[in-house]
């Protein structure tokens, strides 16, 4: 078997993108319209990732902030982005609403709003992209706290104010490949190895609105290490969650879980398929802050 395919329990040593503090203001990242997107200084930074297969039931939303759940989709293809929409939506709000109101610790959500999706790409040598979004591989969260209000009003339509006063809500990211990844895998951090002094809060200007995005910073030598994982050959049916934002604020709750694609050093140069990923963002909203409450 070769090295690419091997369930490597152990992880894979590998570096990925931090953010490189430049010590001086920052300049808004812009995205969309003529110019190509300015992103933020990078480090490229030492780093094991860790295969959870086999291990899956051990992470949740509630402890790591990122779950892995089986789930087999009606379609295999994702192009039909209205379809998608009218279909795929409301397959994945039934998943989602049964895997929280399934595991320990969240309380059960009053509604779920499915809000838009995002297809992405490995780019092809010599081909022209097949989309507008590859994989990303500096470390960010979409969304700070600070910026989820602002998504909920541009999503949640005259809903947005009172849905906005429940006393918890989270904006979690349903990623599912559309065919087994065996290049660019995608790799979460344990929200809670991740100390807020290493979040970096960055202004975001799109063509129609601003927003704030996360950058995150490597832990310090006198830190202990961010823990990060992955699915070896993660599949279409397994879907991964993850929160970009909880508006909880109780100690020991993950609010946030860093993300980033990374280049799995066990293949050689050129293997591996192209990634091929949908993911789609679930606006959720809760009654009650902690489950335990009455």
């Amino acid at each position: 078997m070769a090295a690419s395919q091997e369930n490597h329990r152990e992880g894979v040593t590998t570096t990925i993108d931090y953010f490189d503090d430049p010590g001086v203001p920052l300049i808004p990242m812009v995205i969309g319209g003529p110019e190509k997107p300015k992103r933020q200084p990078k480090i490229a930074t030492p780093v094991t990732i860790k295969n959870v297969r086999g291990q899956e039931d051990s992470f949740t939303l509630d402890k790591q902030g990122f779950q892995y759940v089986k789930h087999k989709s009606k379609f295999t293809s994702f192009d039909d982005a209205e379809l998608v929409k009218r279909e795929h939506y409301p397959e994945l709000e039934v998943m989602l609403r049964e895997v929280l109101e399934n595991t320990k610790g969240l309380p059960k959500p009053s509604s779920i709003h499915m809000m838009t999706h995002i297809q992405r790409y490995s780019p092809v040598e010599g081909e022209a992209p097949k989309g507008p979004a590859g994989p990303l591989y500096g470390v960010h969260v979409d969304q700070s706290f600070a910026a989820a209000e602002g998504v909920g009003q541009r999503w949640l339509g005259d809903r947005a104010e009172e849905l906005l006063r429940k006393p918890r809500y989270m904006i979690i990211n349903i990623w599912r490949p559309v065919q087994t990844i065996t290049r660019d895998p995608l790799a979460v951090c344990d929200a809670l190895s991740v100390p807020d002094s290493d979040l970096v809060f960055v202004p975001v200007q799109f063509p129609d609105h601003k927003t704030e995005a996360v950058e995150v910073k490597p832990p310090r030598a006198t830190e202990a290490p961010h823990r990060w994982y992955f699915m070896d050959r993660q599949t279409p049916e397994d879907v991964l969650l993850f929160k970009q934002v909880d508006s909880c604020a109780t100690p020991g709750v993950p609010r946030r879980t860093p993300h980033c694609a990374f280049k799995d050093t066990r293949l050689a140069e050129g293997e591996g398929e192209p990634r091929q990923s949908i993911e789609i963002r679930a606006f959720v909203f809760f009654d009650q802050v902690l489950a335990d409450e009455e």
